[in-house]
């Protein structure tokens, strides 16, 4: 299949996803977050991990993060957030993510929508390349994930940029996990040579489960 034809079949599955995610109640957002939030306080990765980025949900269609942020912060695990950048650097493409430490949840509580995604994101904290070691583990989101633990984003390359610039600038690549709404996990992906693939999914609905 050639580069146009992948793309093409990726567009197509993000536009039939976020239809199926627009039907979804809240009811089942809290439930399946809530359910995934219990599953990830049993990943023997994440009880490991002092250094997390993690991210903040989208209001709609899209796992709730905040308690899983909370349960970060009384684990006493370090905590980044992603910001959007818009600015090309020497090492970095034009538009690429930062992770930034945030000192407390009081201080996440406060984030105010930024950006031409209106995302809440830091505008302030440590960046996490400013640091010796680099992350123990990223929390990555999503539009689909696959039960082979393929990825496929919105489609502008943050994340996958930012992990290939995370294993050149510290030489290790942090563990990837996804946590996916039951309605984002599909059967089979078209992936380019740049995707990463995660090292486990945590998938909530009925048959809430990790996938490794």
């Amino acid at each position: 299949m050639t580069i146009f034809a992948i793309k093409e079949s990726k567009s197509h599955l993000r536009k039939h996803i976020k239809k199926s995610l627009k039907l979804i109640s809240q009811e089942s957002l809290i439930q399946q977050s809530h359910d995934i939030h219990k599953l990830i306080l049993d990943h023997p990765q994440f009880k490991q991990a002092t250094k997390i980025a993690l991210y903040m949900n989208m209001p709609d269609s899209e796992v709730k993060t905040l308690d899983i942020i909370k349960s970060c912060f009384e684990m006493g695990k370090s905590v980044y957030l992603p910001k959007c950048n818009y600015h090309k650097t020497l090492i970095r493409k034009h538009n690429h993510l930062t992770m930034l430490k945030l000192s407390s949840f009081e201080d996440v509580l406060e984030l105010k929508p930024h950006g031409k995604y209106k995302l809440l994101e830091p505008t302030e904290g440590d960046d996490v390349f400013h640091d010796s070691a680099g992350l123990d583990m990223i929390i990555v989101p999503a539009v689909a994930f696959t039960t082979l633990k393929q990825r496929m984003g919105h489609g502008a390359g943050y994340y996958d940029e930012y992990i290939s610039s995370h294993v050149k600038h510290f030489g290790k690549k942090p563990y990837l996990l996804g946590i996916g709404l039951q309605e984002q996990l599909v059967d089979h992906l078209h992936t380019e040579e740049h995707d990463w693939s995660l090292d486990s999914i945590i998938i909530g609905g009925e048959d809430h489960r990790i996938i490794y």
